[in-house]
């Protein structure tokens, strides 16, 4: 047999099965209601899905200074939406990598409704100082941005007043309400305790005498620095420790800072404020900081001080930075 009518065959046999899950889909319509029972129940089956089911960006600084926070929901989410929405396609492939930025392509197929949308995600493979990741970090980046399309692409195509119903489900379960806020906050300084965390650290980063006052918000952060630790993204010697970068931080910003470190070394996140999506690979006020303490040249400082103007910055970390930089520069003369 030809390659030629192989092709054609593979054609019509892919064909004739769509036909046949559209039908099936037509069929047997989806009950509404049971998606959403089933959803939730999944959701909120324990404390841990609950959680996974949200991802919550460290609060950052506006062009005007103001604290502004990125939560929505996750590929957990997304996941168990597809599955319970039923009568639904969705893949996700990689289409590009060009040595800078890895590019992922998802789709989502309501068969029922007829409703296709597809969403693209790019991911940088290129850190802070320019060099590529390793073949294993960029199979990583790939799976990430693999993830991030997936969901843009599901939660695009399910309504959204159904996946928002569900989120405020899971997150309300797992962050809890007033009657179990007291076992939630002696549970979580448990779990932190049993990592090697003491409880005043954790008081100091908070800015809190006793556990007592610690509110639903601030329980909404530790199960975000918890999941952070889980994750792998912060080390658990880092979480909590005040430095001399943010020893004058409320609790929002040192959480913010805290939140942007990695474990793995000459890496960095960066949030697009806009599609709460991770950039990574570019630099951290932190980053330019240090950048600018270890320049040997005024070449050097300048590259940072650029560097610095295109983070979106508040007023005090720019004139941290261009003190330091004017600091920095006169050592050099």
């Amino acid at each position: 047999m030809s390659q030629q009518l192989m092709i054609n065959d593979s054609g019509i046999i892919a064909k004739a099965e769509l036909d046949v899950q559209i039908s099936t889909a037509k069929a047997y319509p989806r009950d509404v209601m049971k998606f959403l029972e089933d959803a939730r129940m999944l959701a909120t089956i324990d404390e841990d899905t609950a959680a996974s089911c949200m991802y919550c960006l460290p609060p950052r600084k506006d062009k005007d200074g103001n604290l502004s926070s990125i939560k929505g929901p996750s590929i957990r989410l997304a996941e168990i939406i597809a599955s319970c929405w039923g009568n639904f396609h969705a893949a996700v492939r990689i289409i590009g990598n060009d040595g800078k930025f890895i590019t992922a392509e998802a789709v989502a197929w309501d068969l029922e409704k007829n409703v296709k949308i597809s969403a693209e995600v790019k991911r940088s493979i290129v850190t802070s100082a320019g060099k590529t990741y390793s073949n294993d970090m960029q199979v990583v980046t790939g799976n990430a941005a693999c993830s991030i399309a997936l969901r843009n692409a599901i939660i695009k195509v399910v309504p959204r007043s159904f996946v928002d119903k569900i989120y405020a489900e899971a997150v309300k379960f797992a962050v809890g309400d007033q009657k179990t806020l007291d076992k939630k906050r002696k549970t979580l300084f448990s779990r932190f305790k049993a990592m090697g965390i003491e409880e005043k650290k954790i008081f100091d980063f908070f800015g809190k005498q006793k556990i007592e006052d610690f509110d639903l918000t601030d329980v909404e952060h530790l199960i975000g620095i918890g999941t952070a630790i889980k994750e792998g993204l912060i080390k658990v010697d880092d979480a909590f420790t005040i430095d001399f970068n943010n020893q004058e931080m409320n609790a929002s910003d040192r959480i913010n800072n805290l939140l942007k470190k990695k474990s793995t070394d000459d890496k960095t996140n960066n949030f697009d404020t806009n599609t709460g999506e991770l950039i990574d690979g570019a630099p951290t006020f932190i980053d330019i900081k240090s950048q600018m303490r270890k320049a040997k040249t005024q070449d050097d400082l300048i590259v940072a001080l650029d560097l610095s103007r295109s983070l979106g910055l508040s007023k005090d970390q720019v004139e941290q930075i261009e003190n330091l930089y004017n600091e920095r520069k006169q050592q050099m003369e």
